[in-house]
């Protein structure tokens, strides 16, 4: 984990940082994040840096998975 990042922890102490920029933004989920001046902004998700989440959309994205299909997958599992 790299802790040494002027921004760390953006989201909780521990947190996995393997995805600094999410590959979902936006989501559009309105329950991970909100619209505010036309801008998403979704600072309280921490569903990507959930370490069992990051290994699970590198492992998907390495596969070369659609990143629509892992969305879909990795939100339904939280």
């Amino acid at each position: 984990m790299r802790e040494s990042c002027d921004r760390y922890p953006c989201h909780f102490e521990g947190q996995d940082c393997t995805f600094c920029f999410c590959p979902f933004y936006p989501c559009l989920d309105e329950s991970l994040g909100c619209m505010i001046d036309g801008v998403w902004r979704c600072d309280g998700c921490t569903m990507l840096h959930r370490a069992d989440v990051a290994a699970e959309v590198v492992e998907a994205l390495m596969r070369g998975d659609e990143l629509e299909a892992v969305w879909r997958r990795v939100r339904s599992q939280t």
